[in-house]
């Protein structure tokens, strides 16, 4: 039993979603102990409250590289934000006390409420505290949009920047009505 493939199994859930919480803390809750507002739902972010599930064709815990991988049509699924991608690897320390770094690679697609994501790569970063997309990025936000070759999403901040290369530029299209109805709260600003 003690190399069983029903034990791994079990050993790299627990882990993943024990790690969670380090990696994606609850944003409100620490403006909240700081002293500051927070406004909305921080964006592609996951918390320490509600159960992940993630389904795939494989995966392999390799306590040698510290990861779990989970390969083939891999869907994480966690409240309102469901996250697709062909490969999602999970980097934990060697105490298995936080996970690292979460990168997600093939067809990224993350969606939360009137959010959405894209991009050929994601990286959740838990050091730097940012979501970096690469690969064709595209951020959307209701009917407003930013594209570049590299988009940093700081999950503190709430707040992204995008990059262009010199080849590629940043394009964006914003409709402020949009963005005035999400901010006063009513449900004008949301996508049909």
């Amino acid at each position: 039993m003690r190399n069983s493939p029903i034990r791994w199994f079990f050993f790299a859930w627990f882990l993943f979603l024990r790690s969670t919480v380090v990696f994606a803390a609850d944003a409100g809750a620490e403006a909240k102990e700081k002293g500051g507002k927070k406004s909305g739902t921080p964006a592609f972010e996951l918390n320490k409250k509600d159960p992940i599930y993630i389904t795939s064709d494989w995966m392999e815990v390799d306590q040698v590289k510290n990861t779990i991988t989970y390969k083939g049509r891999v869907v994480t699924v966690q409240a309102d934000m469901t996250m697709r991608s062909e490969t999602l690897i999970a980097y934990y320390d060697a105490e298995m006390k936080q996970m690292r770094q979460v990168v997600l690679e093939g067809k990224v697609n993350a969606v939360q409420g009137n959010r959405m994501a894209t991009g050929e790569k994601a990286v959740f970063d838990d050091k730097a505290k940012t979501v970096t997309l690469t690969g064709n990025p595209v951020m959307r936000q209701g009917n407003s949009q930013v594209t570049g070759t590299k988009v940093v999403y700081f999950t503190e901040q709430d707040r992204a920047v995008a990059e262009g290369d010199g080849k590629v530029r940043v394009q964006a299209t914003i409709f402020p009505d949009d963005l005035q109805s999400q901010d006063k709260g009513d449900g004008a600003g949301k996508q049909k």
